[in-house]
C-alpha cells in the first residue's frame, strides 16, 4: 500500500504570517507581539504604580509657593554731588549671586524667625508637631529606639533652646528659594509652606527685612566712618598746629625771611649783586678796549678815519678838525700859485702843523681820561666780586637750612591738605546719614497662591502613567530575556540554526491523558492536522527521491512528548492508508505496551534479540489504526542490543515492506542510545516542548548529535498551548485558532 502524500497546499500552511517578510533592523510586528504577550504585566505595572501614586498623593499635605520679586538698582540717584561711603551694588553675575547668598544667610533668616516668632510654629519647629500615627518610625517603641540610636545627650536649657532655634532656621532655609531670572537684574524670593497665607507673609517679610538690612548696614557704615573721621580730624588739627609752629620757629632761628616775590632775601641779594657784577665787567671790557685802541694811535701819531671815529665825541677835536680842513684847503690853493718855499706856503704849513699838534695833545687828554675810567671800572668789579663771594658763603648756609625748612613746610602742608580733605569728607558723610536709600526695590509683592505647587497631581499622574508604561515594557523585555523556553519555530531556528518542522498543540481535559486515542477519534482536528503538517514538511522539504523511509524521534530530556508524537504520527498515517511501522527503541523506559494494551501479550524487540527470535514475530498490528508496532522491552544495558546485526538486517528488510518506519529513541542528554540508532535511520526528528525545554538543553543536545554526524531533519515544538500562543501574538497557529477554526473538529 502506498503512503499518502500531502498536497502542495498542505505545505503552505506551516506559517502563513512569517512568509517572506522583509528583514528590518527593528521588527515592529515582533515588538507588537511582545507587548501583546506581556500585556497583563504592563497593565498590572501601570495599575499598581498609578494606584500607589494616587495613594501617596492623597496622603501628602499640599505645599504652596509664594514669590516676591525685587530689582537691583542699576541706576543711582545722586541728590548731591558727593561720593557715598558704600558704593552701590554691582549688576554683574557675581554681585547678584552675593545678594542671593545674603537673602539665604542664617543672619537674615534668623531675623525673619525672630520677627514672625517661627520657633512657635509647628511647621518649622518639628518638636511641636504631633506624632503621625501613619509614620512607621512612630511604631517603634522608645526603648528600642534608645537601644539602636543610644541615649540622647542631655543638654542645658540654653543649649537646647539654641539647638531648637538653629533647627528652625535650617527648616526655614530649606523652605526658601532665591534665584535670579535669566537676563535680568531681578531677584525672586520664593517661600514654600503648607499655608498659602503664611507663604506670602514669609516671602514679603523676608524682602522687607532685606531692604531694611541694607539701610541699617549703610547707616552703620556711615556712622562708623563719621566717628573715625572725627577722631582723625582732631589728631590732624593738633599735628598741623605743631608743624606750623615748628616751621616758623626754624625760619626765625635761621633768618630765612622771604621777600614779596616768595624768595629768600639772601637769594635776592645774590641775584642783584651778580647782575651788577656782570654789568660792571662788561663796562670794564668796553673801557679797556677803547683805551688800548686810542693809546696805540696816540703813540704812533696815526690820524685816520678810525681815529676820528673814536674822538668825534670831543667838541675841541671837532673844532680843530674843521680848522685843519680850512688850512688844507688854503694850502691847496697856494700850492697852485707858489712853490714850497714861498713864505705863504711856509706859513700855511706852520699853521697846519700847529693844528695837528693840538689834535694830538687833545687825544692824549682823552686817553688819560679813558685810563681813569678803566681804573674806576676795575675797582667796581673787584668790589662787586668781594660782595658776591661773601653772599655766596652766606647763601650756602642759608640753602642748607632752607632745605630743612622746605621739608618741614611740606610736612605741614601735607598735614594741612589731609586735614582739609578729612574735613570735607566729614561734612559729606554727616550729610549722607539722612540721605541713605536701599540698593534694591520690591517690584511685586507675594500674594497667597490659590493652587498648590506640590504635589501637582495631574502632572504627577501623567508622568507616572507614562513612566509606568515604560517600566512595564522594560519588565516585559526583561521577562522575555530571562525566558528560557521556545515559543515559535522562528525562535528555535534563529537560536540553533535548525529547520522548524511544525507545532503540535497541547490537549486539555480528558483528551490530555490519551492523545493517541484522540487523534483517531478526531482525525480532522487541529491536533491531527498539525501532525500532517509536520509530515508534509519532512517529506516535501527536499527532493522526492531523497524522502526519508526511516526516521527516529528524540528529544533533549524526558517528558517532552516525543513518544506521544511518534505514536500519534504512526497511527494518523496508518489510518490514512499508509503502511507504517513504529519501533520502540527506548529500552530503558518503554511505554508503548502501556499506551496500547492490545499488544501487551506480543513479544518485544528485546525478547527477539535476547532469545534469538525473528523480529518479525514481535510485530503487532494496531487494530484501531492499522499501524504496525514493535514494543521495546526493558533492559539496563540497551547499547549492545541496539547495535545487533539482526536489528540492522530487519530495518533493511522493512524498508521494502513499509512506507515509513518510525523509531522512538531515548532523550539525547539522558543516554547515548540515539547515536547508536542513528546509523539505522535516514533522518532524525528533534522534539522540543513548548515553553518548558531549556534553551541550553536544546543547544547541548543538538550539539552532541552534530558532533557525531547525526542527520537532524528538523525540530518539532510539542504541547503548544494554543490559546496562550495565539494570545501572545504568535502567528503559527492563526489557521488553527481563529477564522479557520470551522475547518477542524476539535
Amino acid at each position: 500500500m502506498n503512503i499518502v502524500r500531502p498536497t502542495a497546499s498542505q505545505q503552505s500552511v506551516i506559517d502563513p504570517i512569517q512568509g517572506d517578510a522583509p528583514e528590518l533592523g527593528f521588527d515592529l510586528r515582533a515588538f507588537g507581539r511582545l507587548l501583546w504577550r506581556r500585556r497583563y504585566v504592563i497593565i498590572n505595572t501601570v495599575a499598581l504604580l498609578c494606584i500607589a501614586t494616587l495613594i501617596i498623593l492623597f496622603q501628602l499635605r499640599p505645599v504652596y509657593s509664594a514669590s516676591t520679586l525685587m530689582a537691583i538698582e542699576s541706576r543711582k540717584n545722586n541728590i548731591v554731588n558727593m561720593d557715598a561711603v558704600l558704593t552701590g551694588l554691582g549688576t554683574d553675575v557675581a554681585a547678584i549671586t552675593t545678594e542671593i547668598d545674603v537673602l539665604r544667610s542664617r543672619r537674615l533668616v534668623g531675623k525673619l524667625v525672630d520677627k514672625l516668632d517661627l520657633t512657635k510654629d509647628p511647621e518649622f519647629n518639628f518638636e511641636l508637631r504631633e506624632e503621625d500615627p501613619l509614620n512607621p518610625v512612630n511604631w517603634v517603641p522608645e526603648k528600642w529606639k534608645r537601644m539602636i540610636l543610644g541615649d540622647e545627650q542631655t543638654l542645658s536649657a540654653e543649649a537646647a533652646a539654641a539647638q531648637d532655634y538653629n533647627l528652625v532656621v535650617n527648616n526655614v532655609i530649606e523652605a526658601l528659594g532665591v534665584h535670579n531670572p535669566a537676563r535680568s537684574y531681578s531677584i525672586a524670593v520664593t517661600v514654600k509652606s503648607h499655608d498659602p497665607e503664611k507663604a506670602a507673609l514669609l516671602a514679603n517679610t523676608l524682602a522687607e527685612l532685606y531692604l531694611t538690612d541694607q539701610l541699617e548696614y549703610k547707616y552703620e557704615a556711615t556712622s562708623r566712618a563719621s566717628n573715625w573721621l572725627n577722631e582723625r580730624i582732631s589728631t590732624l588739627r593738633e599735628k598741623v598746629r605743631v608743624s606750623e609752629l615748628a616751621v616758623q620757629r626754624f625760619r626765625e632761628e635761621n633768618q630765612l625771611f622771604q621777600t614779596h616775590g616768595q624768595g629768600l632775601v639772601n637769594e635776592q641779594q645774590l641775584s642783584e649783586v651778580n647782575s651788577s657784577l656782570i654789568t660792571a665787567r662788561t663796562e670794564l671790557a668796553r673801557a679797556e678796549a677803547r683805551f688800548q685802541q686810542l693809546d696805540k694811535l696816540a703813540r704812533n701819531s696815526i690820524a685816520s678815519e678810525e681815529t676820528l671815529a673814536e674822538v668825534l665825541t670831543s667838541p675841541l677835536i671837532q673844532s680843530l678838525k674843521q680848522q685843519e680842513s680850512e688850512v688844507l684847503r688854503r694850502r691847496a690853493e697856494l700850492a697852485t700859485r707858489y712853490g714850497p718855499k714861498h713864505p705863504n706856503m711856509i706859513k700855511v704849513e706852520a699853521e697846519l702843523a700847529d693844528l695837528q699838534t693840538k689834535v694830538r695833545l687833545e687825544m692824549r687828554k682823552i686817553v688819560s681820561s679813558l685810563e681813569g675810567e678803566v681804573r674806576i671800572a676795575r675797582a667796581k668789579v673787584r668790589t662787586l666780586e668781594d660782595s658776591l663771594n661773601g653772599l655766596k658763603s652766606e647763601n650756602v648756609e642759608a640753602n642748607r637750612a632752607f632745605v630743612q625748612l622746605r621739608e618741614m613746610e611740606r610736612e605741614a602742608e601735607a598735614s594741612r591738605v589731609l586735614l582739609e580733605t578729612f574735613l570735607t569728607r566729614f561734612r559729606e558723610t554727616s550729610n549722607q546719614e539722612d540721605l541713605q536709600q536701599a540698593d534694591a526695590r520690591i517690584l511685586s509683592v507675594a500674594t497667597a497662591p490659590t493652587e498648590a505647587s506640590f504635589p501637582r497631581k495631574g502632572l504627577t499622574l501623567l508622568v507616572v502613567f507614562f513612566g509606568s508604561i515604560a517600566t512595564g515594557i522594560g519588565i516585559a523585555f526583561l521577562l522575555e530575556t530571562l525566558e528560557n523556553g521556545y515559543h515559535t519555530l522562528e525562535q528555535l531556528t534563529d537560536d540553533v540554526n535548525i529547520k522548524g518542522l511544525g507545532l503540535i498543540p497541547h490537549l486539555f481535559g480528558r483528551n490530555q491523558s490519551q492523545p493517541e486515542q484522540y487523534i483517531l477519534d478526531k482525525s480532522t482536528s487541529s491536533f491531527a492536522e498539525a501532525h500532517r503538517n509536520v509530515f508534509a514538511t519532512l517529506m516535501f522539504s527536499q527532493d522526492r527521491s531523497l524522502a526519508p523511509k526511516v526516521i527516529q524521534v528524540t528529544s533533549s530530556v524526558s517528558g517532552e512528548g516525543k513518544s506521544t508524537f511518534a505514536l500519534c504520527l504512526a497511527r494518523l498515517l496508518a489510518k490514512s492508508g499508509s503502511k507504517i511501522l513504529l519501533i520502540e527503541a527506548d529500552l530503558r523506559r518503554p511505554t508503548l505496551q502501556r499506551r496500547v494494551p492490545e499488544i501487551a501479550a506480543s513479544p518485544t524487540l528485546l525478547d527477539c534479540l535476547q532469545q534469538n527470535l525473528s523480529i518479525k514475530d514481535a510485530i503487532a498490528r494496531d487494530e484501531k489504526s492499522g499501524c504496525y508496532l514493535i514494543a521495546g522491552g526493558h533492559t539496563p544495558e540497551p547499547q549492545r542490543y541496539l547495535v545487533d546485526e539482526k536489528l540492522q538486517q530487519f530495518i533493511t528488510a522493512a524498508r521494502q515492506t513499509f512506507d515509513l518506519i518510525i523509531i522512538d529513541t531515548p532523550p539525547v542528554l539522558a543516554v547515548s542510545d540515539v547515536i547508536l540508532t542513528s546509523k539505522l535511520v535516514d533522518k532524525t526528528v528533534y522534539v522540543v516542548r513548548w515553553d518548558k525545554t531549556a534553551k541550553e538543553s536544546v543547544r547541548t543536545g543538538l550539539s552532541q548529535l552534530s558532533d557525531t554526524g547525526v542527520d537532524v531533519a528538523g525540530a518539532v515544538i510539542s504541547q503548544v498551548n494554543v490559546k496562550k500562543h495565539v494570545g501572545y501574538g504568535y502567528g503559527e497557529y492563526g489557521h488553527y485558532y481563529g477564522k479557520y477554526k470551522a475547518y477542524y473538529t476539535n
